[in-house]
C-alpha cells in the first residue's frame, strides 16, 4: 500500500507543478501582448497631419522624392519608400540621415492615397522629435513640389 500512496502523492503533486505552470504561461503571454515593440510606437507619440492635394499620388509621390533629394537630409530625414500598392496607395518610413556616424533613427511616416480630385496625405512625425512641426510643414510643402520653399 505505500507504494500506491506515494505514487497517488506523486501524480497529484506533478499535476500542481503542470497548474503552476501553465498559469505562469498564460501570465507571461498576457503581459507580453500588453507590451510595445521598439518598432511600433503608440499612435499618441506621433504628432499628425492630414494634407489633401488636387496632385495624383504619382504625382505627389515625385515631388517628394524630388524635394528630399534637393533638400539637405540632416533638416527633413531620408525616406523609405515601398513600391506602390495595387490601389495605388504609397507608405513611405522617415529616418534621421546618417550625419557624423550617428546611426538612422526613426522620424516617422508619409503615407499617400488616392483621393478625389488627388491625393490624400497622413504625414506622421514623431512628437519627441525636435522641430517636429518644421518637419511635418516641409513635408507637405515638398508633396507640392516646392523643395526651394521648404529648403531654402
Amino acid at each position: 500500500m505505500g507504494r500506491i500512496e506515494r505514487a497517488r502523492g506523486l501524480v497529484q503533486a506533478s499535476k500542481g507543478v503542470t497548474v503552476k505552470t501553465s498559469l505562469l504561461l498564460v501570465l507571461i503571454i498576457t503581459l507580453a501582448g500588453c507590451s510595445i515593440l521598439p518598432g511600433k510606437p503608440k499612435d499618441t507619440a506621433f504628432l499628425t497631419k492630414h494634407v489633401s492635394t488636387s496632385l495624383p499620388v504619382t504625382q505627389t509621390y515625385a515631388n517628394l522624392r524630388q524635394g528630399f533629394r534637393y533638400c539637405d537630409f540632416a533638416n527633413i530625414g531620408v525616406p523609405d519608400c515601398k513600391p506602390p500598392e495595387k490601389d495605388g496607395t504609397v507608405s513611405c518610413n522617415v529616418y534621421t540621415g546618417d550625419t557624423a556616424g550617428k546611426a538612422n533613427r526613426f522620424l516617422g511616416t508619409i503615407q499617400l492615397s488616392p483621393a478625389s480630385p488627388g491625393t490624400k496625405a497622413v504625414l506622421r512625425v514623431q512628437s519627441h522629435v525636435e522641430n517636429n512641426e518644421n518637419i511635418l510643414t516641409a513635408w507637405e510643402i515638398l508633396m507640392s513640389g516646392k523643395a526651394r520653399e521648404a529648403c531654402p
